[in-house]
């Protein structure tokens, strides 16, 4: 429908191994992502691949001198993954020519991401966990998905956008479905939808639906902005004062550069000082209460 927005919701780090957490939101119109689908489909022909098979992690695993492990097993081979004999020109080309579309098209992309560590120590395992009113998730990216959240109120704030809201989350497991149906829909149940000014829940009106992005490709835009954030976490928090130039940090400054000089998509990451300033407003809050 004209007046309605779809939300394309894709998250990063929940394999156990992995130690940042990561979420993003890419908001536009059906006719906005009908034409981002056009662009990025011409993308794909032009270059020599599909974009059923197009995966960030993996793009950014593969290359001519470093395969990813699913080429490795034998699993995938350059018919899939044509991009692991792409020179540096061409790689840096697509994926330039990608997030572009994804500036031009999405109305609003927001991505948010922190160490696992840092939320454990001030949020989940946190004693103001069990004072804050607002639903705290076990899993990591959840958190995440909730900030992104915030961000997109803030947004349709600013901006008087009242278009009804339909969310279509990448693939998850039944825990994670579950998990985000309880916390970041559950103010839905209960408390004010408005509070000055900033929706503080979404209504799913238009539908929540769990879809591949093998098929449903609007969330690759969502895993492109999610990996973004999240290997610049990591290359802040584990290479600080590297100069990163090759392998998977030569694709995250491409797009990188992409996103930042946007107005319409952002990216920033919570610092550990950030959550502990929220672990302290929210014991604050209770002792005063």
């Amino acid at each position: 429908m004209a007046d309605s927005q779809t939300v394309y919701v894709d998250d990063s780090g929940t394999e156990p191994n992995q130690k940042i957490a990561a979420a993003a939101f890419c908001v536009a119109t059906v006719d906005r992502w009908q034409a981002f689908l056009k662009a990025w489909n011409k993308i794909a022909d032009r270059a020599g691949f599909e974009l059923k098979n197009f995966h960030m992690t993996e793009f950014a695993a593969c290359r001519p001198c470093h395969l990813c492990q699913q080429c490795l097993a034998g699993r995938k081979s350059a018919k899939e993954h044509p991009w692991q004999r792409w020179s540096d020109g061409k790689r840096e080309s697509v994926l330039r020519r990608m997030a572009k579309a994804i500036v031009k098209h999405v109305e609003f992309g927001i991505g948010h991401s922190y160490t696992k560590a840092d939320y454990d120590k001030h949020v989940r395992n946190s004693p103001a966990r069990q004072v804050v009113k607002a639903p705290i998730g076990d899993e990591y990216v959840t958190f995440a998905v909730q900030r992104c959240g915030g961000s997109l109120a803030d947004w349709r704030a600013a901006n008087g956008r009242s278009d009804r809201l339909k969310f279509v989350f990448d693939s998850s497991s039944t825990k994670e479905k579950k998990e985000i149906a309880e916390v970041f829909f559950a103010a839905a149940n209960n408390g004010e939808r408005i509070v000055n000014g900033v929706e503080q829940w979404f209504n799913p009106e238009e539908g929540v639906a769990y879809e591949s992005r093998k098929i449903t490709h609007q969330l690759l835009s969502a895993d492109m902005l999610a990996w973004t954030i999240a290997t610049v976490r990591a290359r802040h928090m584990f290479v600080a004062g590297q100069i990163a130039t090759a392998g998977r940090f030569a694709e995250v400054l491409w797009l990188a550069r992409v996103f930042v000089d946007s107005g319409n998509v952002r990216i920033g990451y919570l610092q550990k000082e950030t959550l502990a300033q929220w672990e302290k407003e929210q014991l604050d809050v209770a002792r005063k209460a």
